[in-house]
């Protein structure tokens, strides 16, 4: 799951990327789950949605840093994810990238191991609602990434959408 937030640092902007933001996954989640726990290399060979460019071209400037938060099973996973980066996101600067285990929230991880506290100018991009909540009472700013399998249609989340990933900056900035 890799997540996405904007936060003040040095007077940089943060960014924060997550999972199911960028990585095009087979609608049958119980096949891929399992298929992630049993396969070293299952989540590299995942392809990217449409549009992931963009989240590269943020990683380009030096008006933003760009953080992955990726909740990942085991370092095999880790590893997996990191293959897929260099492939969709070559210039993403590596040590900004933060794996969790399932059982930690996206939010602490990022306060406890950046020492920062989030704020409104920390945005998370994720497709997970909960992740979102949680951020957002820690805080942050919440934008629900919709996507075939996480369309919204139950209106759970009431915050920031974005479909297009290529429209990220401009609903940010």
């Amino acid at each position: 799951d890799v997540s996405i937030d904007l936060t003040e640092l040095n007077n940089n902007e943060n960014f924060w990327c997550s999972g199911g933001l960028s990585i095009e996954y087979d609608s049958r989640l119980e096949f891929v789950l399992d298929r992630f726990e049993k396969e070293r290399k299952f989540f590299a060979e995942l392809k990217a949605y449409a549009g992931i460019e963009a989240i590269n071209e943020l990683c380009k400037t030096y008006k933003y840093d760009v953080y992955i938060v990726s909740v990942s099973p085991h370092g095999w996973a880790d590893s997996a994810k990191i293959d897929w980066i260099r492939k969709y996101l070559p210039d993403m600067v590596l040590r900004n990238v933060i794996f969790c285990r399932p059982s930690e929230k996206k939010g602490e991880e990022v306060e406890a191991r950046l020492n920062i506290k989030l704020d409104e100018d920390c945005f998370l991009l994720d497709d997970y609602t909960a992740n979102l909540q949680e951020w957002e009472n820690m805080g942050g700013t919440g934008i629900k990434r919709i996507t075939y399998c996480a369309d919204n249609s139950t209106k759970k989340w009431k915050g920031l959408e974005l479909k297009d990933l290529k429209k990220l900056e401009k609903l940010v900035f």
